[in-house]
């Protein structure tokens, strides 16, 4: 532990810190959500009926979880979000229960109508928005749609959630896609990639592995539709290497990794057909059609994979085999009065026979399959095509200006606040000016009053040490001059203790106050001890002491001394507790540290250290002063005052009171010496005993 003397925080600068704590402490705020123990309960019945409601349809699923939350106490808004979210995709899959699908989504954001529950849970409140924004665009308003999608997003990202933007950039990428604006959706489904790799939810098999190889693919897809089959290899082998990195990650959903890979196993056969490697398209495509039991097949896989195994053969001449996937195409569920294949179906067989050479039924055909486009042409014009880039840039600049009216009113609230502010801290620094005034008033007059005390306790142990030493011939001179000092240090105690009657004085003036009353204290004790007990040195009362605290006192006491010559005390100490008379060993420490700045030079340094070893404790006072001749080294603790030597800015000094602190140290057991050199400095040591 270090301390250095004279070095004190003015008490007004510590209201001042205190004021900026309390202010800042003032407007910082923790808010936690809660959540229910039955949360666990709940995400794994939706997770079960997840699962089922595949087999057993999308009703009976919605009456189980219903049935479920009857039996839930005390549900709370995560249970709710939990609820309308899963019923939303229960109803989704059924195409019959469209109405019921658009009242969840509104259900489910009417839960954040509530800023506090908005902030609580950004990541459901984004996933709300949206769903909603997904209900406008089947509802053909895509104004509000995009209006939904981007409120989502700006939420996320004023949270910090950078993550779940992906699923903004997903919808968008999706509608540029549908509307063949294949360039602007390769950029989204590349920004969802970007904000997928700043999840850190390492089970969530959604955003962890389905959206980020869904993208890859997707990506390739679009690269196919442009005509760059290159670029979407490249895509479809990332793909498939990001699935077998990450398939022994999620062993509860491997049967959808299974059917991943042999989606991924199309395109590829799909992109090396569009470079022209037919043969390794054709090997590509068998092995998607090998049938496993495990899988839970796809009628649409098998019918694009199929399809492109058909153009394969046609393009090859291949017209046999092509007829032979084409009746198969046929016999698959559903490929009777399906628009979306027929016209395909139509060019593929009319390929086929021309190919076969029967020109006139291939006609029919391509005729039939150009009447068909035309027309489906015709309908889509008809049909209000939005320009999704055009929408976005729309709700963007919406955004702006909106963001821009908020900032103002926030700024006319920082001014408001900046104004009241300002005015406290005027009438804070003008109380500050007041008080400070004061302060250095009352402090100049206690340091002038100090500076007396101090200066009369040292003449007074000078005084003390010289009568001790000539007890008995002086006994009767000695009362007297002890009897005539009461006086005067009784007025000083009595001074201090009236010296700020009308006022409460600050921590710094109460500290001096304090050493005088305890140095006139201490000085009046010695005083009516030189009265009662005679010159008796050697009769000492021990008692437990803490001597850090004793070398403190007798610091504090001598620093005014100290100031005066521009010197510094260094205190280095351990905690020790050795039984001694307080008093005895008090006038010890007193009178090395009083020889110490006495014999040293102005602006000098002097170090004090207490150090505790074993049963032994050892006190050493270091100054860098004039230091002891060799001629008076033998002198030093003799009762004559033949070492006797005035201080370097002329102090008095007796001469004998190292005599009467070895007298001291010896009674209580110790041992006292000294290390000097002339024009160095001088250290001495005290050791006692525990």
């Amino acid at each position: 532990m270090n301390n250095q003397s004279g070095l004190l925080l003015p008490p007004f600068q510590c209201r001042i810190i205190l004021f900026f704590v309390i202010l800042t402490a003032s407007f910082a705020g923790c808010r936690q959500a809660e959540k229910s123990g039955h949360d666990v309960q709940l995400k794994a019945r939706i997770d079960s009926l997840d699962r089922t409601s595949r087999v057993t349809g999308s009703r009976k699923a919605i009456a189980s979880l219903d049935s479920f939350m009857v039996t839930l106490t005390r549900r709370n808004i995560h249970d709710s979000i939990l609820y309308f979210k899963f019923m939303k995709v229960l109803s989704h899959r059924d195409s019959t229960m469209n109405a019921a699908a658009l009242a969840y989504t509104d259900s489910l954001l009417g839960l954040f109508a509530s800023k506090r529950v908005r902030e609580e849970n950004p990541i459901d409140y984004s996933k709300a928005l949206l769903l909603k924004g997904d209900d406008l665009l089947k509802q053909k308003e895509y104004y509000q749609a995009y209006r939904n999608y981007y409120k989502g997003k700006s939420f996320l990202l004023s949270m910090g959630e950078t993550c779940e933007c992906a699923r903004y950039s997903s919808r968008i990428a999706n509608i540029s896609f549908k509307e063949e604006n294949y360039y602007q959706a390769i950029e989204y489904w590349k920004h969802e990639l970007d904000e997928l790799s700043h999840c850190r939810e390492p089970e969530n098999f959604q955003l962890e592995f389905i959206e980020k190889q869904g993208s890859m693919r997707n990506i390739g897809i679009a690269y196919m539709l442009i005509n760059e089959p290159g670029k979407a290899l490249d895509y479809f082998i990332q793909a498939d290497q990001f699935i077998n990195r990450n398939a022994a990650r999620f062993p509860k959903d491997q049967n959808f990794i299974r059917f991943a890979r042999i989606v991924i196993l199309r395109n590829q056969a799909e992109a090396y057909a569009l470079k022209g490697d037919n043969r390794t398209a054709e090997r590509l495509i068998k092995k998607c059609l090998e049938h496993d039991p495990s899988i839970d097949w796809s009628i649409d896989v098998e019918r694009e994979s199929r399809q492109i195994l058909a153009q394969i053969y046609i393009d090859s001449h291949e017209y046999d085999k092509a007829q032979a996937q084409m009746d198969s195409l046929r016999r698959l569920p559903g490929a009777a009065g399906n628009p979306s294949t027929s016209g395909l179906y139509r060019t593929m067989q009319a390929s086929i026979l021309y190919g076969r050479g029967d020109f006139k039924e291939a006609g029919k055909l391509f005729l039939a399959n150009v009447e068909a486009e035309r027309n489906g042409k015709l309908k889509r014009n008809a049909q209000s095509k939005n320009n999704v880039g055009h929408l976005l840039q729309q709700v963007q600049r919406e955004h702006e200006i909106e963001l821009a009216a908020e900032k103002d009113e926030r700024e006319n609230l920082i001014l408001q606040f900046s104004v009241l502010l300002t005015f406290a801290m005027a009438v804070i620094v003008y109380l500050i000016w007041r008080n400070t005034r004061k302060t250095i008033a009352n402090l100049n007059a206690v340091t002038k009053l100090n500076g007396v005390i101090t200066q009369s306790n040292i003449a007074l142990q000078d005084t003390v040490n010289a009568l001790e030493e000539s007890e008995v011939e002086k006994e009767k001179m000695l009362r007297i001059v002890a009897h005539d000092l009461r006086n005067p240090i009784a007025a000083m105690i009595s001074g201090a203790d009236v010296l700020f009657w009308d006022q409460s004085p600050s921590e710094e003036q109460a500290m001096l106050v304090n050493a005088i009353q305890q140095s006139g204290q201490l000085a009046f004790g010695l005083i009516g001890q030189i009265l009662q007990a005679g010159p008796d040195k050697k009769r000492i009362s021990k008692s437990e002491e803490d001597l850090a605290e004793i070398v403190q006192s007798c610091i504090d006491m001598l620093s005014y001394k100290g100031k005066e010559k521009r010197q510094t005390i260094h205190y280095d100490y351990e905690k020790a507790m050795v039984p001694v008379d307080r008093e005895k060993i008090w006038r010890v420490f007193s009178n090395l540290l009083s020889n110490a700045v006495k014999f040293s030079p102005l602006e000098s340094a002097i170090n004090v250290n207490l150090k505790k070893n074993s049963n032994l404790t050892l006190l050493s006072v270091q100054d860098h002063g004039i230091g002891i001749p060799d001629d008076l080294k033998g002198h030093i603790f003799l009762s004559t005052n033949d070492a006797r030597r005035v201080g370097t800015e002329g102090e008095q000094s007796f001469g004998i009171g190292l005599s009467i602190c070895k007298q001291i140290v010896e009674a209580h057991g110790g041992k006292i010496w000294f290390e000097s050199v002339s024009g160095t400095g001088t250290t001495f040591f005290v050791e006692l005993p525990d």
